[in-house]
């Protein structure tokens, strides 16, 4: 058995949320790679019962939304939001954003071992849309059928 695990991404043709969690052998590290293109960004805030996440800005800017405040980011910056804190992301119209989003692990997660993430604790809000979406009502419609895919789901695990 080796003590490291490596793993290579494209960051450049990579999904806008990439989890390396079983290619890495994670255990106590909760670890997401964001790619948004520009001008885009999350249709939804969300929110962690007890992770606070790191995000650290490593290519392009854009802004995190946390409870209604919005930071400009960009290449450099890292920014901390405490676990209650609602927030998203969006790519500036000038150039695509990629950033590392860390946290640890609180004892007891995931508490579903088959979870894509190792903290399966986070809270999304559908209903809370972003600024950069207000008014959109087909970001409204894919938010209320994601909200119906996550309620089915609940449902499911019981």
């Amino acid at each position: 058995m080796t003590n490291h695990t490596k793993v290579h991404f494209d960051f450049d043709t990579m999904p806008w949320l990439t989890s390396p969690r079983r290619q890495l052998e994670l255990t106590a590290v909760a670890l997401g790679l964001i790619r948004l293109p520009r001008g885009e960004g999350y249709s939804f805030t969300h929110r962690h019962e007890r992770q606070e996440e790191v995000y650290v800005v490593i290519g392009g800017s854009g802004v995190l939304l946390v409870d209604g405040e919005l930071v400009p980011i960009e290449r450099g910056d890292v920014v901390r939001v405490a676990p209650e804190g609602r927030r998203a992301l969006r790519a500036s119209d000038e150039a695509d954003l990629l950033v590392v989003c860390a946290g640890g692990v609180a004892a007891g997660f995931p508490r579903n071992p088959a979870a894509r993430y190792r903290i399966d604790a986070g809270i999304p809000d559908y209903d809370d849309m972003p600024p950069w979406y207000a008014g959109r009502a087909d970001v409204q419609v894919r938010n209320a059928e994601l909200k119906s895919r996550m309620e089915r789901a609940r449902e499911r695990r019981g």
